[in-house]
């Protein structure tokens, strides 16, 4: 079930991240996958649309070069899916999450200490997200997906 957690964990110079073709994913697969790859500056795109319970925890925490996250096209969510996602990455100012249903804990500290300012793209249905490190941070703009 861990397939690929952890894999890339620690590689401080890496830069770009390879490809992740994958549309359905196990539980807790990419797991911490980048975690602490401070000059990662490029995400792959994250195709998935069926997802597993933690399947992205702690992907990209610590990414502090990372400014713009992969677009996000699941629409239903499960439970800790996107949980720390995206921690610790001072730099990220832009999230487009496509979301149109909500989990208890599927975003669990998933932006907390990003930039204070940025832009959030969401579903034009989804109205559900809570304000902060748990939902949008603080101080960003949102606005809806144009497709």
């Amino acid at each position: 079930e861990y397939c690929y957690a952890g894999m890339f964990s620690g590689c401080k110079s890496l830069t770009e991240a390879p490809n992740l073709p994958a549309t359905i994913l196990a539980v807790w697969c990419y797991q911490g996958m980048f975690d602490g790859c401070e000059s990662l500056i490029k995400a792959p795109e994250l195709p998935a649309t069926t997802l597993a319970e933690c399947c992205y925890e702690g992907m990209f925490i610590s990414c502090k070069s990372l400014t713009e996250a992969p677009v996000l096209p699941a629409t239903t969510l499960v439970n800790g899916c996107y949980s720390s996602m995206f921690k610790g990455c001072k730099s990220l100012n832009k999230v487009t999450m496509l979301a149109t249903t909500d989990v208890n804990n599927s975003f669990s500290q998933w932006l907390y200490g990003v930039s204070s300012n940025g832009t959030f793209v969401k579903a034009k249905n989804q109205n559900n997200l809570q304000m902060g490190a748990n939902g949008i941070p603080w101080g960003w703009t949102v606005i809806d997906y144009e497709e």
